[in-house]
């Protein structure tokens, strides 16, 4: 296990905990803060413990040190802890909440890898609907159907290209076709200026 590079600015910080006489455990719940004011860090560290449990939501309480000037310093879960500390009641809450947040990250992971194995099959079965010739776009397509010598209806080119909705006059207008519909519903068009 690698430990993390303290700045020294925290360094300092952390100095000052030890001659703070005031603690301050602090969660947010319902996008409201609650807090409680400890007069020893171990009180304060219960207390957020407690907070913790009683949450239901995925945010953890903090514990701040008060200095005498009245600053704020954020007390880190493992400062001051040392294996003898292990079997505290502070120290064993904050191993428990520390233990449900590392299990629920992957539990989410894997309901998202889940969720999107289920919806991979769904878009290679539309792909495998929509077949349309190698190298040719809807727009080829429908220009080639409209020039072949047997007319063509408005559903088959909507078959064929699998579009809902097509505006062929506005492609045949684009494409500097001229645009005939039969009596009978039947569409053709002129070859491109």
């Amino acid at each position: 296990m690698t430990t993390k590079k303290i700045h020294p600015a925290d360094v300092a910080d952390l100095a000052l905990i030890p001659a703070c006489k005031k603690f301050i455990a602090t969660i947010l719940k319902n996008n409201k803060p609650q807090t409680t004011e400890h007069d020893s860090l171990a009180a304060a560290r219960i207390e957020a413990a407690r907070l913790n449990a009683t949450a239901n939501n995925s945010r953890k309480a903090l514990v701040y040190a008060i200095t005498a000037e009245g600053r704020a310093i954020l007390v880190p879960a493992l400062y001051g802890r040392t294996p003898a500390d292990a079997g505290s009641e502070a120290a064993k809450a904050d191993d428990k909440a520390r233990d449900a947040a590392k299990a629920a990250k992957p539990a989410k992971a894997a309901k998202a890898a889940k969720a999107e194995k289920q919806a991979k099959p769904a878009k290679k079965a539309k792909a495998a609907t929509k077949a349309k010739p190698e190298g040719k776009s809807k727009v080829e397509i429908v220009i080639a159907m409209l020039l072949r010598k047997k007319p063509v209806t408005r559903a088959d080119i909507a078959e064929a290209v699998a579009w809902p909705s097509i505006n062929i006059k506005a492609i045949c207008t684009r494409k500097g076709m001229k645009l005939k519909q039969a009596a009978d519903g039947t569409l053709s068009a002129s070859a491109p200026k």
